[in-house]
């Protein structure tokens, strides 16, 4: 084969221009991208203010247990577990802070920020609510920067502000305290406010911004009767005596109701219909003089000491009472309601307040305390109860974590109504 030199030599000389301009193209591009996309991540400063908390790597299996007032730095990817007794704080490298509050489950997923300046994206912090009810306060930072919080049903991202974001099997609850959020979920965001809440449903849009409060009852105005959330409880004397059976119960949707035989009384709790409204009456028929008793409870189990009110609202109607204002001891009224919770001590407290229309001797006992009050309301008239808000008006005794909620009538003859329940709490 005939060989030509002067071709070879092109040859040579066109690949070795073409490699060096790749370099000449390629390297540069290679040290842009490196320049703008190195990132330095950081440490997460995780402090237990009350109770154990547990931090875990999520490759790990054992969690590191930090106790009360101690101090210990987390990496990306850790996952911070509270109990009902624990609650932590987080603070984040670019200054941002978070609470976590009883039973929540959270993720550090990162915290970082470009490692050069010349980079134009901002720094991260990427966290994920599991479960629980987090809040965020994210400061004023020197560079630009991204903070988001993951929840099972959106995505949240943060301005300066403060924020509530709750998050359950079920709901995510944002709430703006102060700043802007912006949810999304299913395609579709929404804005929030200061003084607003949005709620994100499993496989739905968030909800319009509305006004920062939620009802924390489930079944408040008896629409879905008596039902799971509700606990019905009669009461009849006859109950305490052991040799002989003496009551008669029923139990039927709607209905629940125990005849004391011996007393010649009956206790019954009953969803009746008035203007179309379901309402839950209480009535004890029968002897006279004979203490009975009707209630319905539902658990609520609720960390709310980072609320800013708690209120408790119901339509209560007083139909008859033949026991005057609360009877001798001042506990027993045609309707009472009832909140059981726990101090900032851990104490186990109750809050009461009963109402009456037919005004009682004057050696009946009226309390009249923060924590256990009355009224007189009108008879045969609906009552549009609002109370005054407990997280101030219990001072240190002001609950950290709600129980239960417990309404009930309670003294001898007696007819009262009680519907459009609602326990408030506002971000």
């Amino acid at each position: 084969m005939r060989k030509n030199p002067e071709r070879t030599a092109w040859i040579v000389l066109f690949t070795a221009f073409g490699i060096f301009m790749t370099c000449a193209i390629s390297l540069p591009l290679g040290v842009r991208t490196y320049l703008y996309n190195a990132t330095t991540t950081f440490q997460t400063n995780l402090t237990s203010i009350r109770g154990t908390v547990l931090a875990r790597q999520v490759d790990a299996e054992i969690p590191t247990p930090i106790t009360r007032d101690s101090t210990q730095p987390l990496d990306e990817f850790t996952i911070v577990t509270t109990d009902d007794t624990s609650q932590a704080a987080l603070t984040f490298f670019e200054g941002s802070e978070v609470t976590m509050y009883n039973n929540t489950i959270l993720i550090i997923h990162l915290t970082r920020k470009p490692r050069f300046g010349i980079s134009p994206h901002p720094a991260q912090v990427v966290i994920e609510v599991v479960k629980g009810r987090i809040r965020v306060r994210v400061g004023s930072a020197n560079t630009d920067r991204r903070f988001e919080v993951k929840t099972p049903h959106a995505h949240v991202s943060l301005q300066n502000g403060s924020y509530a974001v709750e998050a359950s099997n079920e709901k995510t609850f944002v709430t703006t305290r102060a700043g802007l959020a912006e949810v999304t979920a299913q395609g579709a965001m929404v804005a929030v406010a200061q003084g607003e809440l949005t709620t994100v449903a499993v496989n739905e849009p968030p909800t319009p911004p509305a006004p920062a409060e939620q009802n924390l009852l489930v079944n408040g105005d008896f629409s879905q009767g008596l039902s799971d959330s509700w606990h019905p409880t009669v009461y009849v004397p006859a109950e305490t005596i052991t040799d002989t059976v003496q009551v008669v119960e029923r139990n039927e949707e709607g209905l629940v109701s125990k005849a004391d035989l011996l007393n010649a009384v009956t206790s019954t709790l009953r969803i009746v219909t008035i203007g179309g409204q379901p309402v839950l009456e209480f009535s004890s028929e029968g002897a006279d003089n004979v203490h009975t008793e009707a209630s319905i409870r539902q658990d609520i189990n609720k960390d709310v000491q980072d609320f800013q009110s708690l209120r408790i609202n119901a339509q209560i109607r007083l139909n008859y009472q033949s026991l005057p204002g609360g009877g001798q001891l001042g506990t027993e009224f045609p309707v009472m309601i009832q909140l059981a919770y726990r101090d900032a001590d851990g104490n186990d407290r109750n809050w009461f307040h009963g109402f009456y229309y037919q005004s009682p001797p004057n050696n009946y006992i009226l309390y009249n305390q923060p924590d256990n009050s009355n009224e007189s309301i009108t008879q045969f008239l609906w009552y549009p109860y609002e109370s005054e808000n407990l997280l101030v008006s219990l001072g240190n005794a002001r609950p950290v974590y709600v129980k239960y909620i417990r309404i009930y009538a309670s003294g001898w003859i007696y007819n009262s109504m009680v519907t459009d329940v609602k326990l408030l709490a506002k971000d």
